[in-house]
């Protein structure tokens, strides 16, 4: 019996989210991307935390920087998941609400590691399986073998994503549990639900390309007539040219800028699965983001999932 989203539904009921929330979902999202974008772009301005690979003796303070601000935004990028999840639950939220995850930075940080251990292994697995695969394809086009494996990476990709996407949420819901408890529960609980997911994501497709368009639209604007003007002279120092092709730090900001309208609605409805936590013998209600959830059991359908024969 396949199992099916009610994506309408699910996008109505995080609108609905959205207008109540307090403070506004636009205002809070506008302080989260300002506390992890801008300070990542900041940092890339700035040349703080760029070093050489593999570095070398003088880039210990950058690497050290480039480190802390990825640990640091994946504490946040928790900390918003969190104040998804409660915007849903209709419970109190708050600008606080942001840095909840660093009360447990430790399990957060052990559970991305672990992920990333586990997504590393899935990757030699399959990179193991699609080198000997192309091995035995290789009397296909180049052109067609090349979108196979692409097309190939980029499903393995989101199958091995999908696996994980429930743990942070049940690290919230029972920090008790430990790191990799939600982890190993997320991949049980993403049986038969990946499909789903994707369709969900998909279904924003096209709102993100139009984002990355209009960033693409600003960095050519600013690179295109400086690679124009080098081609047009009688000799071509390729050193130059890469030069030319260098972004100006105006043009990375404005690019990073332009993204902002669009990701202030786009953030919060962006569909983040969330287990439902309704267990045998529970009455807690599910808890589902702005834009809802995969439930994951035969109890939950509620009114976002329904099964059919």
């Amino acid at each position: 019996m396949p199992m099916e989203l009610n994506r309408r539904e699910l996008k109505a009921q995080a609108r609905e989210r959205m207008r109540e929330t307090r403070p506004p979902f636009w205002l809070l999202t506008l302080v989260y991307l300002l506390l992890t974008t801008g300070v990542s772009t900041l940092a890339d301005l700035t040349g703080a935390a760029q070093f050489t690979f593999p570095p070398s003796s003088g880039d210990t303070l950058p690497l050290f920087l480039y480190l802390l601000i990825l640990l640091y935004t994946t504490v946040m990028n928790f900390g918003y998941q969190i104040w998804a999840l409660r915007v849903y639950r209709r419970q109190e939220t708050g600008y606080g609400t942001l840095i909840d995850g660093f009360s447990m930075a430790g399990r957060v940080l052990l559970m991305e590691l672990y992920i990333f251990g586990c997504t590393l292994c899935w990757a030699l697995a399959f990179g193991t399986a699609g080198g000997l695969a192309l091995l035995l394809l290789n009397w296909l086009p180049p052109v067609l073998l090349v979108l196979l494996i692409y097309g190939a990476g980029f499903g393995i990709a989101l199958w091995i994503s999908y696996r994980y996407a429930m743990a942070p949420f049940l690290l919230m819901d029972r920090p008790e549990a430990g790191a990799i408890a939600p982890v190993r529960e997320s991949v049980a609980m993403m049986q038969g639900w990946k499909w789903e997911y994707f369709k969900l994501d998909f279904s924003f497709f096209g709102w993100y390309l139009l984002n990355f368009l209009l960033s693409l639209g600003v960095e050519l604007a600013f690179i295109l007539p400086a690679v124009l003007e080098l081609l047009q002279a009688a000799e071509v120092d390729p050193a130059l040219l890469v030069n030319g092709l260098e972004l100006p730090w105006t043009a990375a900001l404005l690019s990073t800028l332009i993204q902002v309208p669009l990701s202030l609605w786009l953030d919060p409805m962006w569909p983040s699965p969330t287990p439902d936590s309704i267990r045998p013998g529970s009455s807690r209600p599910p808890p589902l983001p702005p834009c809802g959830t995969p439930p994951m059991t035969g109890r939950t359908m509620g009114r976002t999932c329904k099964r059919q024969i």
